[in-house]
């Protein structure tokens, strides 16, 4: 279902206030990232993303979620392990995952 683009960022406001741990910022904007300004990383924000495509009926199949959140290590000897082996590749930096994007999706349907 089609709505607004404003209607669908004031539900996103609302949810994301009732779903976010933690501090936040003093207002959520469009321009609010998932990862920086709510210090979301993976296992928190890909609960979040699947509570998300549920409720907003968001169809998530073109959805990179590594794209925003690249995968961890595990622990400390996991980090150090993820840089040994790939100190010759360094990683790009996530795309920022924004209010704005998801205000979208919500308003068409998809993701993208």
């Amino acid at each position: 279902m089609i709505k607004s683009y404003e209607k669908a960022l004031y539900e996103i406001v609302l949810f994301l206030s009732g779903q976010v741990p933690g501090p936040k910022p003093r207002a959520l904007t469009e321009n609010t990232t998932l990862r920086d300004d709510l210090r979301m990383h993976n296992d928190d924000a890909e609960k979040l993303m699947d509570s998300y495509f549920e409720r907003f009926g968001v169809n998530a199949q073109t959805f990179d979620f590594e794209k925003y959140f690249p995968q961890e290590g595990d622990g400390i000897i996991g980090a150090l392990l993820f840089c040994f082996l790939n100190r010759k590749h360094r990683q790009p930096d996530p795309e920022p995952l924004t209010i704005a994007m998801l205000a979208h999706a919500a308003s068409i349907g998809v993701w993208g």
